[in-house]
């Protein structure tokens, strides 16, 4: 049964009309600027949902924070917060803590728009439990997200312009997935080692369990080195403890075209599948990407297309297991399948992802090698209704795979 729908303009409005909702009410958001938006203990039981009342010219937040609450969807909504000049870098648009049973669906979040990311600041902070984002953009922020807690989905998103991607940390089941990242814009002169999508214990966090990404696309662009997917746990390396290694990581079906030997790096970690990924070299090549593991166990590396597969000689691994792997041309050492004999139009700057997979006729299709054209990826079709009753339901599911 739908509940009640009200109509506000105002932050003050806001709060006090989501402390009165009730399971399936809906807040309508007038298209003005809210300013600053606090949410803290907004616990409705069931969910209620937020949106812009004009889905053509949305409400526009500066900041969001929600604190001890649930069961709140943010739908269709801009968070544009540019930063004064000399203003700290280090806090976020979104901040998200202690909270449950929180969607972001449709929501453009966004720093100074001025085509350089280098003086903008932090887009999402996310803590606690059953935290969504999908459909949603990021652009020219210092990092798109940042991430931790349990049962966590980041789906048919898209990141451009950023300095870094989406970092986890102490997270139990995430599921990563149809997210589209380009052109990001690291500061190289302050050192920066930006990756799309990086899993890490630093700063005293614990190791993740349960992760998966899939069906990703990264194209970071050429302005610099930017890695794929990078994981590693600071903890385990600080404490030696096996608490403090990840375990239970699927890395599959994701595209990486870039100028960095970081594509796909795995470290400090337990119960590993790297399958049907497709990682090739850049128009202007730097180093050449690939898959690198180290000191990892129980790792099942198979079906990918790459022009490198590196295991560390001092941090070894243990029960490995290569299978089906095409060797695509590598610059460095002048071997390997050209990629114009695997794809079509690869080098064209305009590929469409939605039908992109190896020629028919390629070695690499013919062992079922390498990523396979999905739809939505960065972008999800079908109203917010059906998107939410499409993904939300079945999160668990993905998850099976651990049990």
């Amino acid at each position: 049964m739908s509940g009640k729908t009200v109509t506000v303009s105002t932050a003050a409005q806001l709060l006090s009309a989501a402390k009165a909702a009730k399971a399936g009410d809906t807040i309508l958001l007038a298209p003005v600027n809210f300013g600053d938006v606090s949410l803290p203990n907004v616990n409705p039981a069931g969910a209620i949902t937020i949106k812009s009342a004009n889905p053509g010219n949305d409400a526009v937040f500066r900041t969001l924070s929600i604190f001890n609450s649930s069961n709140i969807i943010i739908e269709d909504i801009d968070i544009s917060r540019p930063l004064a000049p000399g203003a700290s870098q280090t806090s976020y648009a979104v901040n998200v803590g202690r909270a449950s049973n929180i969607t972001f669906i449709g929501i453009d979040v966004s720093g100074s728009m001025n085509n350089d990311a280098r003086d903008d600041g932090l887009g999402m902070s996310l803590s606690g439990s059953r935290i969504s984002v999908l459909d949603s953009t990021f652009t020219q922020l210092r990092m798109a997200v940042a991430a931790s807690g349990e049962d966590f989905l980041f789906a048919g998103n898209t990141m451009t312009q950023v300095r870094e991607g989406m970092q986890m940390r102490a997270m139990t089941r995430a599921l990563v997935q149809g997210n589209y990242a380009a052109d990001f814009q690291a500061d190289y002169d302050k050192k920066e080692h930006p990756d799309v999508f990086q899993l890490h214990s630093g700063g005293g966090a614990k190791a993740s369990t349960d992760i998966i990404y899939r069906d990703n696309i990264m194209l970071p662009g050429a302005n610099g080195p930017v890695g794929g997917i990078f994981i590693q746990s600071e903890a385990y390396k600080a404490s030696g403890k096996s608490e403090d290694r990840h375990e239970n990581i699927v890395i599959e079906n994701n595209y990486y075209e870039g100028n960095y030997t970081h594509a796909i790096t795995v470290g400090n970690t337990d119960n590993i599948a790297i399958k049907n990924n497709t990682i090739l070299a850049g128009i202007n090549v730097g180093r050449i990407p690939g898959i690198n593991i180290n000191d990892s166990n129980t790792v099942l590396i198979e079906k990918n297309i790459t022009p490198a597969i590196l295991e560390h000689r001092l941090q070894p691994n243990t029960n490995v297991i290569f299978r089906d792997n095409v060797d695509v041309w590598d610059a460095k050492s002048k071997k390997g399948i050209l990629a114009s004999d695997l794809f079509q139009k690869v080098d064209d700057g305009d590929l469409d992802f939605g039908s992109f997979s190896p020629v028919v006729t390629s070695s690499a299709a013919i062992a079922g090698a390498g990523f396979r054209a999905v739809a939505d990826i960065g972008n999800l079709s079908g109203t917010s209704a059906a998107q939410l009753a499409a993904w939300l339901p079945s999160f668990d599911q993905h998850f099976a795979i651990f049990a």
